[in-house]
């Protein structure tokens, strides 16, 4: 067997060859890996890229406006043939889609639409259309012809509509901005959110579109209220909610539950950063950092999987660990960053590290981004990036999200100038073709 640390090296030394693998991560289990640094680099003008020969990759701003960028990790800016992104102006909260056959994204005659819509998210076939919601509708939008389609309005609900004309403080169905559909729209999960009792949620709802019922309904009391998100599983087998450690039981930490509400099963004992997805098999997972191990954990959506307590191992509970997090002040190799996780495309996980200013980047997965293979028996990550933004606010924080197809990542930057102004535009690495042809097992 050839050793990790000869693997990475030659990864580094090859990785820019046609048809070469990306470079290995040698041990992600591990407290220390080599470290790769920063490169010296200018900020780049928008349309210009920014070459990392140690990785073989290229990173290009494709934004010229400050300020505007995509939304977050676990959703994917790009429309289902990556012809289309959709960006949020953070300034002002407007949502706009843009052509992308050009770059920077931005530049005059680019601009499709400018959306109105909460919580909007792309079709996964179906190019030009974009989901979301408004007040208590779920809405659908063709963004060439602008012509938007009322999908269900849940003031006309038989089971809904009632409860809303009876509680008149009730304002808005939300996925609480992580949460989503499944893939396919048929199942949808939501709170309910009033204004009285400090916005709390109010009530948890799963809607199927092909019968147009609402085949889950719970009333939440206010002591299990304090939820993060909720959204479906890829293939809306589950449902997922993600509440503070505290809750109270059956919604206490991370929770699956089926889709009539009435079957409640734990996961964590917490919620971290994470993002549902589909592992190498096709089995539905969430990845999520654990703040109980400090790992970034692979959790299978199966009744079988248990929490870890505090202290505890991870033998008999199902979850799988993928990436040791090595947050260790004293050390001279201590992880200083926070995370984020993108599970768009499947059988892969993207994991993206922010840092804040006069932090020293020590550890190995510092300013870094990778790309982890989500197989349950043997999960192994590869480098795909450095980080060159440095963070003092929430719009600063990395946010690396990649797409569906797994051809390209995005990510916001500041590039270190002037944090805590939310000066920052997007990057994106379009990865090679072949990129998926890592080291192969038998290594």
């Amino acid at each position: 067997m050839i050793h990790p640390t000869l693997l990475f090296l030659f990864g580094l030394a090859a990785f820019g060859q046609p048809g070469a693998a990306l470079v290995p991560v040698p041990d992600a289990h591990a407290e220390d890996n080599p470290l790769i640094p920063l490169p010296n680099a200018a900020a780049p003008e928008p349309g210009a890229s920014v070459r990392d020969e140690r990785l073989g990759t290229s990173q290009t701003r494709v934004t010229s406006q400050t300020g505007l960028r995509h939304e977050y990790s676990r959703h994917d800016p790009f429309n289902a043939d990556c012809s289309l992104i959709l960006l949020m102006d953070t300034a002002n909260g407007a949502w706009n889609v843009f052509k992308t056959n050009q770059r920077p994204y931005d530049v005059d005659g680019q601009l499709v639409r400018t959306i109105e819509l909460e919580e909007p998210r792309w079709d996964a076939a179906t190019r030009t259309t974009l989901w979301g919601t408004r007040e208590f509708s779920i809405l659908r939008i063709d963004v060439e012809s602008g012509e938007s389609t009322v999908v269900k309005d849940f003031r006309t609900d038989p089971v809904v509509g009632p409860i809303l004309k009876a509680e008149p403080d009730l304002y808005r169905i939300t996925m609480k901005d992580e949460g989503e559909a499944s893939l396919d729209r048929r199942y949808w999960a939501f709170i309910v959110q009033g204004m009285n009792e400090d916005y709390r949620a109010r009530y948890l709802l799963v809607w199927d579109r092909t019968d147009d019922q609402v085949i889950g309904l719970r009333k939440l009391a206010a002591a299990e209220s304090r939820i993060d998100w909720v959204g479906m599983s890829p293939k809306g087998n589950w449902v997922l909610v993600g509440s503070d450690h505290d809750n109270a039981a059956p919604l206490a930490g991370l929770v699956m539950a089926d889709r009539t509400l009435k079957r409640f099963h734990p996961l964590h004992y917490s919620t971290g950063h994470a993002d549902v997805g589909l592992d190498a098999q096709g089995s539905e997972v969430i990845v999520m950092q654990n703040a109980q191990t400090d790992y970034i954990d692979l959790i299978p959506l199966d009744l079988a999987v248990k929490p870890i307590a505090p202290g505890g191992r991870y033998e008999g509970s199902g979850h799988v660990p993928l990436v040791r997090l090595f947050y260790a002040s004293d050390s001279p190799v201590g992880f200083s960053s926070g995370v984020h996780i993108s599970c768009n495309y499947p059988g892969w996980c993207l994991v993206s590290t922010h840092i804040e200013p006069g932090v020293a980047a020590k550890n190995w997965l510092d300013r870094s981004i990778i790309l982890v293979r989500l197989d349950p028996a043997r999960p192994r990550a590869y480098f795909a990036a450095k980080v060159y933004g440095t963070c003092s606010s929430y719009w600063e924080e990395t946010h690396a999200a990649i797409s569906a197809d797994g051809s390209r990542i995005v990510w916001a930057t500041n590039w270190g100038r002037n944090p805590g102004n939310d000066k920052v535009w997007l990057m994106e690495l379009v990865l090679p073709h072949d990129w998926q042809r890592v080291v192969p097992p038998s290594q």
